[in-house]
């Protein structure tokens, strides 16, 4: 959390730093993603891929010669589509999985493993979760050739609504490419999480706390358009 506002300032003095021929951008951006949760071990339960969709703001401006910078705020949906396993009077080590833990002890994240005494009719099956996130992705750009750029940054991404203890910020890397149609920009780009995320899914609640949990690793191929609604050069 802490590195976030660093990371805007470093971007900003980039910017900053352009020369007065510079160009300036800001606009709206639309994101389409595949989305394919990765395993965070041997023990994960399945889940299966889909589509995520993102809208947002972005500002953009030349640092020097081919090279610019952009930095943006987006709203993201995505569906996780996980096969949910009762682990009743069963531990992890035997085929259960982990719970949640409020107080962050065990594997960090707020996640650790344990015991689900409680039998509440939870069905064996597959679960949906929509997952809402505020997203600020920064990126640093290049122009290969005429019009064709390679693009790669960080973002960092927030989930609303689900709870995600201790672990509050999903850091994503991206690397890509794109080119522009006129005013219109598209971007193709791989976005992996640099480690694993997750939440308490709401399944099952022990008497001691600790909730079932979803753990993954997030995983998407993106395509992006975007349109500046004003420019200076």
């Amino acid at each position: 959390m802490k590195q976030l506002p660093l990371l805007l300032l470093f971007f900003c003095f980039l910017a900053g730093s352009a020369t007065a021929q510079s160009k300036t951008e800001f606009g709206i951006t639309t994101e389409g993603s595949w989305f394919m949760p990765g395993a965070y071990d041997s023990y994960s339960p399945p889940n299966k891929n889909g589509f995520s969709a993102g809208i947002g703001i972005y500002a953009s401006r030349i640092i020097i010669g081919k090279l610019s910078a952009d930095v943006g705020l987006m709203y993201h949906f995505k569906q996780m589509k996980e096969y949910y396993y009762n682990p009743l009077n069963t531990s992890t080590e035997y085929g259960g999985y982990g719970g949640y833990s409020p107080y962050g002890y065990g594997y960090g994240y707020g996640y650790d493993y344990g015991y689900d005494y409680s039998d509440e009719g939870k069905i064996n099956g597959w679960k949906t979760y929509p997952l809402h996130q505020v997203v600020v992705p920064a990126h640093i750009q290049y122009l290969v050739y005429k019009s064709i750029f390679a693009r790669g940054g960080i973002e960092a991404g927030w989930l609303t609504n689900y709870d995600t203890g201790n672990d509050k910020v999903e850091w994503n890397w991206t690397i890509g490419f794109g080119s522009h149609l006129k005013k219109l920009k598209w971007t193709l780009e791989y976005v992996r999480s640099f480690n694993n995320v997750g939440f308490a899914n709401g399944l099952w609640v022990r008497s001691d706390g600790f909730k079932s949990a979803t753990v993954y690793r997030n995983n998407m191929v993106q395509l992006s358009l975007s349109y500046p609604l004003w420019q200076k050069k």
